[in-house]
């Protein structure tokens, strides 16, 4: 099982609480680096429907290369460099965050 350095989940962990607007452990506990440590992708996940919820986003399937694409690097680690991977990650999660919310 993949496991990210802790770190790396701590800006997922940032990146998630920018979209949100909440502390620590908010969203129903998700919002936290230890819960992102073992899924990763679940930043992705709750970023993208956030931006959907709100109406942010208007293309269907604009995001799905995206999960799909981190979902299978994160699904198979050992068939890629998981530390850039992580690091491309993290800087393409962020990418979308400032293109919707600045």
């Amino acid at each position: 099982m993949l496991r990210i350095n802790h770190n790396d989940a701590i800006e997922l962990e940032y990146i998630v609480r920018k979209v949100y607007g909440c502390e620590r452990a908010g969203v129903a506990g998700m919002c936290d680096a230890d819960y992102f440590n073992n899924k990763p992708i679940q930043a992705a996940v709750l970023v993208i429907s956030y931006l959907y919820a709100n109406g942010l986003i208007t293309g269907t399937y604009e995001y799905e290369e995206f999960i799909h694409q981190y979902e299978t690097i994160f699904d198979y680690p050992d068939e890629y460099d998981i530390k850039t991977e992580v690091e491309n990650y993290i800087s393409d999660l962020k990418s979308i965050v400032n293109k919707y919310l600045g």
